[in-house]
């Protein structure tokens, strides 16, 4: 299994300021280098203290400098957001500016407020940026733009940079019949995130996305399906409950910006209770938190029961302390990722045997 970090760079409203953000996200982010992690990602969102992460292909050529090894990658790019010639020449640029390890996530947004705030219609976001996603596909790989569709106009714009890696690993967020059709023809993974839902989500995701391969004239259940999960490895019950009431606050956080008018101050949101919301013992059901055997466990049967290839580890949540997370991912770096591998392995080594 593959997993990654995803930092989303909530600014909590505690007295943190950006530059603890940043500093926090570097620290985590060369921990994961460290240990073997094979990408970290960055978020996009504008306009909110839910993330203050506007610009992730900055950050991830700015992690460049700061890691060894780790891909890096933004999760995701909201295509609709962009001038499409201009986040074509910056996806090859920062290729070029990681050396090759860039990885792609891609996506098409669901924040009202952010899609007023730029001007765009909210409702025009899948055709909008599967239209991108096709600009991107011809100037990444082929060096120029001709494009000619319903949203974006650009002709013959030869392009005077290219990536390093003849292909980009390119995941992307959406099950909409349109966009796991695109990633089936420009051969990018999916990438699920159930957040504070059941696990029928994934089964739901994994057997839409299966069949869209069927479709296309591909069989069978091994294909890569990437999912990103809360993830926190507690020392001790009080602990495990204190993570779980923050994986709520981010919900609440999440779907206060899902509003087309959410209550906010300014650039901070307010903390709001969203109807049919699960309690704490219902998040420590759905999310993955508990020491580091239970952390292990719960893992390995959802791999095995998913498919799961990819685990994107999103471990620093809404106002959780610093000190917490580090020793949270320590441990999960220390321990449980490679009891979790072990197990997997066994696996691989019986159904090959």
């Amino acid at each position: 299994m593959d997993f990654s970090l995803f930092n989303l760079m909530t600014k909590p409203v505690d007295g943190s300021g950006h530059v603890d953000v940043f500093q926090q996200m570097r620290t985590m982010t060369r921990m994961v280098d460290e240990a073997g992690f094979d990408v970290a990602w960055f978020a996009e969102h504008h306009l909110s203290n839910y993330s203050i992460s506007p610009s992730p292909l900055m950050t991830t050529a700015h992690m460049a400098g700061q890691t060894k090894r780790i891909k890096l990658g933004p999760a995701v790019v909201v295509m609709p957001f962009y001038e499409p010639l201009r986040l074509v020449e910056d996806i090859c640029l920062t290729d070029q500016l990681t050396e090759g390890r860039l990885v792609l996530g891609l996506g098409t947004g669901y924040q009202p407020r952010e899609f007023k705030k730029f001007g765009f219609e909210i409702d025009d976001r899948l055709m909008r940026g599967l239209e991108i996603w096709d600009c991107i596909e011809q100037g990444v790989y082929g060096g120029t733009v001709d494009y000619n569709g319903d949203h974006i106009q650009i002709q013959d714009a030869a392009l005077s940079i290219a990536p390093v890696q003849d292909r980009i690993r390119t995941f992307a967020v959406g099950n909409a019949p349109e966009m796991r059709q695109k990633m089936i023809d420009y051969g990018a993974e999916t990438l699920t995130t159930p957040a504070i839902g059941p696990n029928s989500i994934l089964a739901t995701a994994r057997r839409l996305y299966q069949e869209t391969r069927v479709e296309n004239g591909l069989s069978g259940e091994d294909f890569p399906f990437a999912v990103q999960r809360y993830v926190y490895v507690a020392k001790d019950k009080a602990d495990a409950r204190a993570a779980a009431e923050q994986v709520l606050i981010h919900a609440r956080m999440a779907n206060n910006m899902r509003q087309a008018d959410p209550q906010i101050d300014g650039s901070d949101l307010k903390i709001v209770p969203f109807e049919n919301e699960p309690d704490v013992d219902t998040i420590l059901e759905r999310a993955i938190i508990g020491d580091a055997e239970e952390v292990t466990k719960r893992i390995v049967a959802e791999a095995r029961e998913f498919g799961i290839t990819h685990l994107s580890v999103f471990m620093q949540i809404a106002s959780i302390p610093f000190a917490n997370t580090l020793r949270s991912l320590e441990v999960f770096c220390d321990q449980v990722m490679p009891a979790v591998n072990a197990a997997l392995e066994t696996d691989q080594t019986a159904l090959a045997s």
